[in-house]
Formats: structure tokens, sequence, C-alpha cells
């Protein structure tokens, strides 16, 4: 009696343990099935133009591709049409921690990326795609210190900034044709070279500028054509096919306290979307190029190409450009050798992604646009 009184207790106390162990292996199951995860890594992303933009659809996928590679471990918020910060506001916002991610274009901080106006020049660039990869190369080699208070994720450009003229009333149709016709220009400079007259307006006062007589016409990219209608009442394009084209870079950028937070794994992920997205966004921008030309017919426009001859003539201007700038860094401190062989480095990466097109099938904007114009 005695024994089986003693087997009993024993029975009794183990209980407890049994208890124990099993509500262990319990919580320890429902850590494992997500209950214990650590909480998501949340970001905001700031974007100022239109959410129906090709630019911020682009940035938009950038943004859910990069929680998807990261397993939802990263969630990012999207602010789209200067919801959260607007262009003018777009850098030093990321900088002081508005949003932690920002996507915007060099041209709002005047002064402010001086050593990065060398992916600016005209390069023989033959697509957004191979020019965006080029900038990318060329800013991940030379980390220039102005970029020092952010961290870039990405960069782009369209490689095609002298390449549509468009026109109110009057056609340029030669060299001569510059002399007294006001433009709004993306590369004010450049004008200039080629004996135009400068009016630096916002973009979304050249439609009625232009239909009122008050601008002569628009010098850029094609892309505006469609998206801000200026095919509406710009009646005479001209298309520059010269190789030798300028670009302003687009960038995505973290402000860098944030990415600093970020655990190793989660910014190698963020850096390799990154990468990838510079050409998806050089595609996009060529994508808005040949419908901005398409849009332009379908309202009646007519469109020009520049004889090569011509062409000739205009390239010989805007070669003084390239050594205007380059008197103007050196001014800023830089060297001449270290600019010409920073200049020369980010034209052999041209000219590698110009090489690259056809194996990653990408047909060159001039072909593409030639196509829609016969």
């Amino acid at each position: 009696m005695a024994r089986e009184e003693k087997t009993a207790t024993k029975k009794f106390l183990l209980i407890p343990f049994v208890v124990i162990l099993m509500g262990g292996i319990l919580i320890g199951g429902l850590i494992q099935s997500g209950y214990g995860q650590q909480a998501p890594i949340k970001l905001t992303y700031a974007l100022f133009q239109p959410a129906t933009a090709a630019l911020s659809k682009a940035n938009t996928e950038f943004a859910q591709e990069i929680e998807k590679r990261t397993n939802g471990r990263v969630q990012v918020q999207v602010f789209q049409s200067g919801s959260l910060l607007g262009g003018p506001a777009m850098y030093q916002g990321i900088r002081s921690g508005i949003a932690d991610m920002g996507n915007c274009l060099t041209v709002y901080n005047p002064g402010v990326f001086p050593f990065t106006r060398i992916a600016e020049m005209p390069v023989p660039t033959e697509s957004g795609w191979a020019v965006s990869n080029a900038m990318y190369d060329f800013l991940m080699k030379y980390q220039p210190k102005e970029w020092k208070d952010v961290h870039i994720l990405t960069v782009n450009g369209d490689g095609f900034n002298i390449g549509a003229i468009a026109m109110g009333k009057v056609p340029i149709l030669k060299l001569e044709d510059w002399k007294g016709k006001s433009v709004r220009p993306v590369h004010a400079d450049v004008i200039t070279a080629l004996g135009g007259t400068v009016k630096d307006l916002p973009m979304a006062e050249v439609y009625d500028a232009i239909s009122k007589g008050v601008l002569d016409g628009e010098v850029g990219a094609a892309e505006p054509l469609k998206s801000w209608r200026l095919g509406d009442v710009a009646k005479h394009i001209t298309l520059n096919f010269a190789p030798a084209q300028p670009s302003i870079v687009w960038y995505n950028i973290m402000n860098i306290d944030k990415w600093n937070s970020l655990p190793p794994d989660i910014q190698k992920t963020i850096t390799d979307v990154g990468k990838e997205y510079c050409g998806k966004f050089g595609l996009a921008w060529d994508e808005q190029e040949v419908a901005g030309i398409e849009y332009a017919k379908s309202v009646g426009s007519s469109i020009y190409i520049l004889p090569k001859d011509e062409e000739a003539r205009w390239q010989a201007a805007i070669a003084t450009v390239i050594e205007s700038r380059m008197k103007d860094l050196t001014a800023k401190g830089f060297t001449r050798q270290e600019l010409d062989d920073a200049f020369n480095y980010f034209k052999s990466r041209v000219e590698y992604w110009n090489g690259q097109q056809s194996k990653n099938n990408v047909s060159p904007l001039m072909v593409r646009l030639q196509k829609i114009i016969k």
C-alpha cells in the first residue's frame, strides 16, 4: 500500500513538468507559425509625378519588387503625385527624413551634384536602357561625395535630351533657325550654344505658353508630346537623331540613417533590385519617347527628321558645351585630369551597354522612332 502511494505521488509530481513542457512546445510552434516574427521594416517612398506617369508606374513596381524579394520583411508605402514631397523639395526631404525614399532628378537642385554632371554630358548613347546602366556604373565607381548624405538606390536617364524640337508655329529645320526662337529646354547651355533663347518655365506652364505664342517651343525628349499633351500645340516636330545626346540623371535615394539601420541582407537585396531597375527605368523612358511621337502623329503634327549634314553642324555647336562644363568643374576644385578620366570612363560604359542591347532584346531608340515615322 505504501509503495502504491509513493508511485502515485511521483506521477502527480510529473504532471506540472509535462504541462510546462507541452506549453513550451506549443509556444515554440506558435512562434514558428508566424506569431512571434519580427515586425516588418516599413519604408515611406515619395514620388512627385502623377500616379499615371510611366516613371511613377515603374517606381511603384520597384517598390513592390523590394517587398517581394524580401519576402515581406520590407513594406514600402508609396506616396504619389507629390502628396508627401514635391520635386523641388525631394532631395532635402529625403536627407532630413521626411520620407525614407524618394525619386527625383538633378535639375531641381542646381549646383548640388557637380561631379555627376559628367554623366549628363553629350555621349553617343543608343537608348535610355544603355545610358541608365552606364550612369549606374559611373556613380558606383566614383561614389561622388556630393551624394554622401543619402544612399543611391537607382539612377537612369533617357539619352535623347536634344532629340525632339517641338515648335508651335515656326519649325526649326537648320542651325540658323534657332536665332530669335524662345524655347523651354532641359539643357539651357545646349540651347545657347545652338543660338536659341532660353525661357525657363515650369513644364506645367509650357502648353499654355506655346498655345498663346509667349513661347516658341520646347526642346528635350519626345515624352512630353503625350504626357503633357504638347503635341496638341507644338505642330512642328524636328527629330535630331545625332548620336551624341545629353541626359539628365533621375535618381532613387534613401535617407542615409535609414539605410544604415537596415540589416545587411536587406541592404543587399535592395541593392540587387535597384541595379536591375536602372535598365528598366531607362526602357520606360524609351517607351515614352515612342508614345510621344505616336501621339504627335495622331494629332496631326508634322514630323521632320534632321538631315545628316545638318546633324553634323548641330553636333559641332553642342561640342563646345562639353569644354565649357569641364571648365566650370575645374573652377569647383576638380582637376582636369580626373574629369577627363571620369568622362572617358563614362563614355566607355555607354559604348559597352550599347553593345549589350541585342543580347538583352533592347532595340536602339532611333531605330524604333524611325519605324514609326515611315
